[in-house]
């Protein structure tokens, strides 16, 4: 509770969009140097997700209450190919339904609560597609999707959400990264306009930890884990022309540690507690 009512009174620094801009310099496009920013981006971890039940339109619009500077999400296809936003590859943990997200058509899915798991206000919430995000999301958010297939359905599902970003024009403010690289080079082929990246962790097995498959992919952002990250690993990702979005930033995480070290961006369950260390330090 303490941590919203300080997010009400930042409002004074949110612009018509609802973005907190701190008179901080502040870029428009995934497509920056590395290393160049001030302060890393806020990605907000399938929305605001410790506020609000994850990868929702309610905890994509708490991330932007908060000043996230953009929201992380994941996708995968239903059975008749509509993109949804879901992490998990069954429904059964967030939803009140049962089974594999690509059983089930879009319309089933829109049947199921997608928010009492989280608590009861959020009763109703329902799991949201790619596209109402883009039409909810004010269009200066930065919007990072996490492609979440295998190798079956990987070209069908990067395709699918290649014609939504060039249905909602949203070149510049959308990245789309997978772990799995045959995915994000699928993305290489079908648009070269849209900005991609690589997830990986050092902790994952053979041959995903070394980045082997780093050429396959061909990214313009790598996305390793807190753990992984080091700041001579950073270093050589900058000088390779990469920018880095680390992610699982959270409990102890600090956002003027984050900037010493030019990390370009933190994706966080904790959203509102790095940017009100950014606040603070106005």
């Amino acid at each position: 509770m303490e941590s919203w009512t300080r997010s009400r009174q930042w409002c004074t620094a949110v612009n018509p969009d609802g973005i907190l801009h701190f008179g901080m310099k502040r870029t428009h496009t995934w497509r920056i140097a590395p290393g160049s920013l001030e302060y890393p981006l806020v990605l907000a971890h399938r929305g605001a997700s410790q506020l609000a039940p994850e990868n929702t339109l309610a905890a994509f619009h708490k991330a932007v209450e908060v000043g996230a500077d953009g929201i992380e999400l994941d996708v995968r296809l239903t059975k008749d190919k509509h993109v949804v936003v879901i992490h998990n590859r069954r429904v059964d943990r967030t939803t009140t339904g049962h089974g594999l997200v690509g059983t089930h058509s879009l319309e089933v899915l829109k049947s199921l609560d997608a928010g009492s798991w989280f608590g009861a206000e959020f009763t109703g919430e329902l799991v949201p597609t790619l596209d109402e995000v883009f039409r909810a999301m004010p269009p200066s958010l930065f919007i990072y999707v996490e492609l979440k297939v295998r190798g079956y359905g990987a070209w069908d599902l990067a395709s699918n959400v290649a014609k939504l970003i060039r249905r909602h024009e949203r070149w510049d403010m959308t990245m789309v990264a997978s772990f799995n690289a045959l995915a994000v080079g699928f993305l290489r082929v079908i648009d070269r306009r849209i900005v991609r990246g690589y997830i990986w962790s050092a902790h994952h097995p053979l041959p995903l930890r070394r980045r082997w498959l780093n050429p396959l992919a061909s990214p313009h952002w790598l996305a390793p884990d807190r753990r992984t990250l080091t700041p001579d690993l950073l270093a050589k990702l900058h000088a390779q022309g990469n920018p880095v979005a680390a992610w699982d930033f959270d409990i102890g995480a600090d956002i003027k540690d984050l900037a010493q070290l030019q990390l370009d961006a933190a994706v966080t369950d904790y959203p509102d507690v790095l940017v009100r260390q950014k606040f603070d330090m106005m």
